[in-house]
């Protein structure tokens, strides 16, 4: 039986809870996990910060106990062993769409605490105002691969449905399939971006 893919503002229809698209969004986050979760390893132990509890370096006064330890860091890890590997596997689960979103911000808040805040040398602002004015309004599948390739920005599908669900961003056209300004994913890009550092 045929009906609409689960995820907010996918209109796809599938005959499980996650449409096809959705599935292969899902796996490319799943496909980042092993390598994830090697690298929190190091953040949870913070084996570039550690220092003697006191004394100094000098050897005075007795070390301490422990290692101090990223508990943020930790818990990220936990979370991500408990994922499966299989996209296939949640689109069966009628909390597949949630499920997805929850997978998302796990690995997305997990990269950056491996690999930190910092933006990429991009000028934003120029891109923005460059995007604006030359692209018009395109569908997701068009749209994730001209982001990547004009504006030099990562995202999925599940990103801009996601936005869509926030109310950060609103389609242009909702038939046959929903239409975005590039201008205006890019500013939720960005928003999302500048949410996750302050957090």
């Amino acid at each position: 039986m045929s009906h609409e893919c689960t995820t907010s503002d996918c209109q796809n229809h599938t005959s499980t809870y996650l449409c096809t698209q959705c599935v292969r969004d899902l796996q490319a986050w799943l496909d980042k996990i092993p390598t994830l979760i090697e690298a929190l390893g190091v953040t949870i132990a913070k084996l570039d910060h550690v220092r003697p509890i006191s004394g100094g370096w000098n050897g005075g006064g007795k070390p301490g106990s422990a290692a101090p330890i990223n508990l943020d860091a930790l818990q990220l890890q936990e979370n991500l062993k408990s994922v499966g590997r299989h996209a296939k596997d949640y689109a069966q689960d009628s909390r597949a769409a949630g499920l997805a979103w929850l997978i998302q911000d796990w690995v997305t808040s997990a990269e950056l605490l491996v690999s930190g805040p910092e933006e990429p040398p991009v000028n934003h602002a120029a891109n923005r105002e460059r995007v604006k004015d030359i692209a018009p309004p395109m569908p997701t599948r068009k749209l994730v691969p001209w982001l990547r390739l004009n504006a030099q920005i990562t995202l999925t599908g599940k990103d801009i449905r996601n936005w869509v669900a926030r109310g950060k961003i609103k389609a242009v056209e909702s038939t046959p399939s929903p239409t975005y300004h590039p201008h205006e994913v890019l500013d939720a890009w960005y928003e999302t971006r500048r949410e996750q550092t302050r957090t």
